[in-house]
This record gives C-alpha cells, sequence and structure tokens, in this order.
C-alpha cells in the first residue's frame, strides 16, 4: 500500500454505470443548466454539489464521485432522455476507490492512489473506468452471439439440419458488426485521450489504469471472438445461398419437365394415334 495512512487520505468513491450506447452531451448541456461544468470537451464534467461530481462519456458511461444514492437516481433519470440504446435490465456497474495525498501514486483494479487530483485527473480515472464497462456490456453480447452460434453448430451436428434463416444470421452479423464499429471508434480503446499526450503525468496515470484494468488484453480477446464469429458466420451464409442455389436449380428442372410434359400432351392433342 501507498506509504501514507489511509486515514490521512482523502478519498473519493467513484462508481461507473453504463446507461446506453450514446449520450448526446450537447444535447443534455442545452437542456439541463443546474449543475456546473467544469470543462467543456470529452468526457464532460459537472459538480453537482461540493465534492461531488458526475463525468459522462459520449459513449453511455457515467461516473459518479463521493455522489448518494439518492443524488445518483435523480441524475441519471435527468439523463436518460438523451441516452440512446438505454435499458433497464442494464447492470454494468465499477467502482474504484481513489486515495488523494499519498507520496507516491500506484493502481490497482479497485484502488487508486493519487499525489493530488484536479480536473484532467477525474477525466481520465472516470474515462478509462467508463471503457471497462462499456467493455463489459460488450463482452457479454458477444458470449450471448457465440452461445447462440454453438447451439446452431450442435443442431446440425446431431440433427443435420439447419434451423436457422438467412433474415436472423444477419441481424446476428450486424449485431457483431456493431460491436466491432463501438469498441473501435466510439469506445476509442486503441486512441490515447488529448489530455495524455499533453501532460506526461497524465500519461502515466491513464497507462496505469488501462494496465490495472486489462483493456488491451481484453479488447484484444474481444476482437478474436468478433472475428471467430463473423468467419462462422459467413461460413452459414454461404451455406443458406448454395441451399437456395440447389432449391432453384430443382425448380427449373421441375418447370422445364412440365413444359415438356405440356409439349407432348398438345402433340398428342394434334397428331392422335
Amino acid at each position: 500500500m501507498a506509504p501514507k495512512s489511509k486515514s490521512r487520505l482523502k478519498k473519493f468513491r467513484v462508481e461507473t454505470c453504463y446507461l446506453g450506447e450514446k449520450i448526446d452531451l450537447k444535447r443534455f448541456q442545452e437542456s439541463v443548466k443546474k449543475y456546473t461544468a467544469l470543462n467543456h470537451d470529452h468526457p464532460l464534467v459537472l459538480k453537482l454539489v461540493d465534492q461531488e461530481y458526475a463525468v459522462l462519456t459520449k459513449f453511455g458511461a457515467v461516473s459518479f464521485w463521493n455522489v448518494e444514492r439518492p443524488l445518483i437516481k435523480e441524475f441519471i433519470k435527468e439523463i436518460m432522455p438523451f441516452t440512446r440504446g438505454s435499458r433497464r435490465d442494464y447492470n454494468y456497474v465499477d467502482t474504484l476507490d481513489v486515495h488523494v495525498g499519498a507520496d507516491r501514486e500506484k493502481a490497482t483494479f479497485e484502488e487508486l492512489y493519487l499525489k493530488n487530483l484536479d480536473v484532467e485527473k477525474i477525466k481520465i480515472v472516470s474515462y478509462v473506468s467508463a471503457q471497462s464497462v462499456a467493455l463489459d456490456r460488450y463482452e457479454e453480447e458477444i458470449d450471448r452471439r457465440l452461445d447462440k452460434l454453438g447451439r446452431v453448430v450442435e443442431n446440425l451436428k446431431s440433427s443435420g439440419k439447419a434451423r436457422f434463416d438467412q433474415k436472423s444470421l444477419l441481424k446476428q452479423v450486424g449485431h457483431t458488426l456493431s460491436v466491432k464499429q463501438n469498441t473501435v471508434s466510439s469506445l476509442s480503446l486503441l486512441d490515447k485521450p488529448e489530455a495524455a499526450w499533453e501532460r506526461e503525468e497524465i500519461e502515466r496515470l491513464y497507462d496505469r489504469l488501462r494496465d490495472a484494468y486489462e483493456l488491451r488484453d481484453r479488447f484484444d480477446i474481444l476482437n478474436e471472438k468478433i472475428d471467430f464469429l463473423s468467419e462462422n458466420n459467413t461460413t452459414l451464409l454461404n451455406y443458406i445461398s448454395s441451399q437456395k442455389a440447389n432449391f432453384l436449380e430443382i425448380v427449373v428442372i421441375i418447370l422445364i419437365v412440365i413444359e415438356i410434359v405440356l409439349f407432348l400432351l398438345e402433340l398428342f392433342r394434334i397428331f392422335p394415334s
């Protein structure tokens, strides 16, 4: 642990919640003006009351610093109209204890020790925590897709029949590509935030937190699962296409046979024996 006693450090309890796919920060600021904004870039830091903050990300997660439960519920209710793709059953939450005033800085998955705290550090801590809970959501979605694929494969193995259709399979492909796009583009898991380029101290903090949350490893594993799903979905789509092509060939042959039979009947009618 850090050299100083915990009792001598200022403690912040940070709770990060995933609310939906996207938060419209501009519309929220234009409509809800009761809170003081401490910055005007992303992520957005709002002062709710003294020493209590909410940090909003565009990719649907909010971090609360030392905010009591009733105010958290009130704030979430206020922000939901500006959140796209929200669902009541989302339960992706991360908690982190931030101790300010430590002699040296270090980070674990559950605790962070800082020498001092400013708006940029609040942003970086909240940003990485928000990336983590959003990644939790996408990891679970891809695992559900893999489970569904497993049932299809097992059915093919046991019965030799493909009980799925092209529409449902295309939806599966769409969901998988959406996860890929969101993790790379919206979550910016491959890019450092601007503050990390501008201050070496912030860059070190950012790197420590990414290591503590294992973001790079989790992203790589998720990416492998997405590639696996994509390859298998392509195989299944090719299978459906070939089945349809075979069916059409059979239909064409049947129509040709019918046409020949009708032609012969017509000949017999014109030239009876």
